[in-house]
C-alpha cells in the first residue's frame, strides 16, 4: 500500500472518531476538510468509495451542507476533465453523485492546474476552483472552524 493511501486511511479513521465524539454534545454540524494530492484515478475511487460507505452507514449527513470538502491537486484532476469523461466515467459518476447528495464538496487548486496545463473550464461542473489549495484548507480551518482529517 502506497504512502498516500496509508495516510488517507489513517485520516479517515481519525475523521470517524472525531465525528463520533462531536455528535455526542453539539447540535452544530462538524465539517471536515482534506487536502489530498492523489496520483491516480484508483486512489480517488478509493476515497469516494469510503465516503459513500460512511454516508450509507449514517456517519456523513448532509443536514447542514457538505460535511466533507476535498481540496485536490495533482494528476488525478485530469480524470475530472470533461474531455476525459468516457475514460473516467465510474469515478466521475461517483464524485458527481456524492456532490449532488451534498456529502462531498470538491475544490481544485488553480495554482497546480496552471503549472500543469490543466484548463479549469474543462472541469466537471461539480468541481469548484480555488486559487491555492493549501491556502483554502487553512482558510476553512481558521475562518469556518473546519477540522482536518
Amino acid at each position: 500500500m502506497n504512502h498516500a493511501r496509508q495516510c488517507l486511511f489513517v485520516l479517515l479513521g481519525f475523521f470517524l472518531a472525531v465525528q463520533s465524539l462531536a455528535q455526542g454534545g453539539s447540535d452544530e454540524a462538524v465539517r471536515y476538510v482534506a487536502e489530498i494530492e492523489l496520483q491516480t484515478e484508483a486512489d480517488l475511487g478509493e476515497i469516494l468509495g469510503r465516503a459513500d460507505s460512511l454516508f450509507a452507514a449514517g456517519e456523513l449527513t448532509q443536514e447542514q451542507g457538505a460535511p466533507l470538502t476535498i481540496v485536490l491537486h495533482g494528476p488525478v484532476l485530469r480524470s475530472l476533465l470533461r474531455d476525459n469523461y468516457l475514460q473516467s466515467k465510474a469515478v466521475v459518476d461517483q464524485a458527481a453523485s456524492l456532490s449532488a447528495l451534498g456529502i462531498v464538496e470538491f475544490k481544485a487548486c488553480r495554482s497546480w492546474m496552471g503549472k500543469n496545463g490543466v484548463d479549469e473550464t474543462g472541469l466537471q461542473p461539480f468541481v469548484e476552483t480555488v486559487f491555492y489549495g493549501a491556502g483554502e484548507v487553512q482558510r476553512l480551518i481558521r475562518e469556518q472552524g473546519y477540522l482536518v482529517f
